[in-house]
């Protein structure tokens, strides 16, 4: 019985955190639409080798050609900001908050839980 309850403590503990082990990998995936012009998605298609992003769909070498950006005539800022920044927590958006944190505390917590219970049982039955 111990063997059974600290095993499955241990795969519940598994399963939640490999089911978040994907969202690093996400921040880095970017499309046409996350970057200003078109020069900016061409540096990025031409800094990575194999163009891992997806920019450039039809294999010509040019990123992001098809994608219609705003005009690049002034680079000024035209109105004074105003109000405060969202300075965020450094994270690259979103990725589910603190849900898989807690989640994974709240399975750490049921397996330690279980184990203490298997040891108590293991205990009163000897």
């Amino acid at each position: 019985m111990r063997r059974t309850t600290t095993a499955a403590g241990v795969l519940v503990t598994a399963v939640l955190t490999f089911g978040t082990t994907g969202t690093a990998n996400a921040a880095t995936d970017r499309d046409c639409p996350d970057f200003a012009s078109q020069a900016a998605a061409q540096a990025a298609f031409d800094a990575v080798p194999g163009d891992p992003e997806r920019l450039d769909a039809d294999n010509d070498g040019i990123a992001c050609e098809d994608q219609a950006y705003a005009s690049t005539g002034s680079t000024q800022v035209t109105a004074r900001p105003a109000g405060a920044v969202a300075a965020g927590d450094g994270s690259a958006g979103e990725d589910g908050g603190a849900l898989p944190f807690v989640l994974g505390g709240a399975a750490l917590a049921a397996a330690g839980g279980a184990a203490v219970a298997a040891r108590r049982s293991a205990r009163s039955s000897a």
